[in-house]
């Protein structure tokens, strides 16, 4: 049963239209469920063939469509630790088989990791990681997933026969349990909303702190993560601050965590840096600015976030009324532009290239996309349209529209949309990853969208935030589980 968008519909006749990866499937207003007889809609589908065509028959909105309080999300720039980098996404990585319950709570990751290194299924416990995570071991520090793996399977974690304990203290989540020989053993995790950033192992993590605020649903914990000379008044202006908003949000918050930089870059015009998550009943809220001074920092994060509440809620009003009104739904956008932090501009020859997987297999609407991406404040956004069927790049224009790129131009017609939108005419230029780069370079731009000439699929080459470059490449059937 595949996915569709309704192309158009028409009342008087019952005529419609869906539309998916290009081609256009004519179907009766009677075979679409009430709340999906809208053009725009996401929906599933079955094909039915006779007369030598095909039509559309047994049309629902697609489970998990923007209509409820449990928003699902899609893609990631995962990876990134450091509190002046854009941080993963949750889920960036999904895990069929144990339902979407990971992304909603740390300790669900803990399990299953240990779970995995129970049962010796390495890759499976590695895919639990960032790609660059980071694991301070007794030896060292070890970087990335193949490190790592290495360090799992020769470890007393691998294969462990006892039943350890889990508990979350102050944003860490501890696994601890007695060796074979009576040692007690202990691995400090950090999660970044569904996959493992960093670890511990046999050496202390930094002192986070943790403080409580009150929100609509009650007082919740705020995970408080600092960097550079950060003043204890600034963090209790910045917590009065995100407080004056968390107060009003009624759903309950089940993750909160507030991180503050001071660069010492004195290149930087805006060396403060600030950055809110929020996980509102299993949806990912995020912002991220910067300020000449932490207190100015912590007034543009409150503006910020309330302007991404605020078009959350508006959004998902729109997507439940648009059906009624048959209208173009209004997309709105505070009044103040995201103040973003300055990318590092590191020597060349010191950058390196950090890949990335971006998105699961799941295809999504353009506005869904761009919810997706104004909710974990991403500047771009790589996933794979529904309506043409091909990889695709959404950014942000000027006056905070947006622009669509398919890898190859299409006319197809995706229905309306409820963001101000842009197509552009023109596909992705076929380029290996180091042409990408050094074109990258040469027009100074902060990303570039390409089609891989290795593998044909849609990629993104961009700067990060600490001055190496990241490569945002599909995910595959085979990483994702599904077949």
């Amino acid at each position: 049963m595949p996915d569709g968008v309704v192309q158009w519909i028409d009342p008087t006749s019952g005529a419609a239209a869906v539309v998916r990866a290009g081609r256009v499937y004519a179907a009766s207003s009677a075979d679409i469920e009430p709340v999906a007889r809208h053009a725009g809609a996401h929906v599933h589908f079955d094909i039915r063939r006779n007369d030598g065509g095909e039509r559309a028959v047994d049309i629902h909105l697609r489970p998990g469509t923007r209509v409820s309080h449990h928003q699902r999300h899609f893609g990631t720039l995962a990876g990134a630790r450091r509190p002046d980098t854009k941080g993963s996404a949750p889920f960036a990585h999904p895990h069929p088989e144990r339902g979407r319950m990971l992304a909603a709570h740390p300790l669900e990751v803990a399990r299953a990791l240990v779970e995995c290194l129970q049962a010796h299924a390495l890759d499976d416990a590695l895919a639990l990681y960032t790609s660059d995570a980071l694991l301070h071991a007794d030896g060292g520090d070890l970087a990335g997933k193949a490190r790592i793996g290495a360090w799992l399977e020769k470890s007393p974690l691998f294969g462990v026969d006892a039943d350890p304990d889990i508990k979350d203290e102050e944003g860490t989540v501890i696994v601890s349990f007695d060796s074979p020989t009576g040692e007690r053993l202990e691995l400090r995790t950090r999660i970044e909303h569904g996959l493992i950033a960093e670890q511990w192992a046999g050496a202390a993590p930094p002192k986070g702190r943790a403080r409580e605020i009150a929100s609509g649903a009650g007082p919740i914990a705020v995970a408080v993560l600092t960097g550079g000379r950060v003043e204890a008044d600034d963090v209790d202006y910045a917590l009065s601050r995100i407080g004056a908003i968390v107060e009003r949000i009624e759903d309950p918050i089940l993750f909160a965590r507030l991180k503050l930089g001071q660069s010492e870059d004195p290149a930087r015009p805006r060396p403060a840096l600030a950055q809110v998550a929020l996980d509102i009943n299993g949806e990912l809220v995020r912002a991220h600015v910067a300020g000449r001074t932490m207190r100015e920092a912590a007034d543009l994060l409150q503006r910020h976030l309330a302007d991404k509440l605020d078009q959350r809620a508006q959004h998902r009003d729109a997507l439940r009324t648009r059906a009624g009104t048959g209208g173009r739904a209004e997309w709105r956008h505070g009044d103040l532009p995201t103040r973003r932090p300055d990318y590092f501009d590191r020597p060349p020859e010191e950058r390196r290239l950090v890949r990335h997987k971006t998105f699961a297999i799941d295809e999504l609407t353009v506005d869904e996309a761009a919810f997706d991406m104004d909710q974990l404040d991403y500047d771009f956004y790589l996933f794979r349209d529904l309506a043409s069927g091909e990889d695709a790049l959404l950014e942000r224009t000027d006056g905070n529209a947006f622009r669509l790129t398919r890898l190859r131009p299409s006319a197809v017609d995706g229905g309306p949309v409820s963001v101000p939108l842009e197509i552009s005419r023109h596909g992705a230029a076929r380029l290996g990853v180091a042409e990408a780069v050094a074109r990258l370079d040469a027009t100074g731009e902060r990303f570039l969208f390409f089609a891989n000439a290795t593998s044909g699929r849609g990629n993104v080459v961009y700067r990060r935030y600490d001055g190496h470059y990241g490569l945002l490449t599909p995910a595959s059937l085979e990483d994702t589980g599904r077949a």
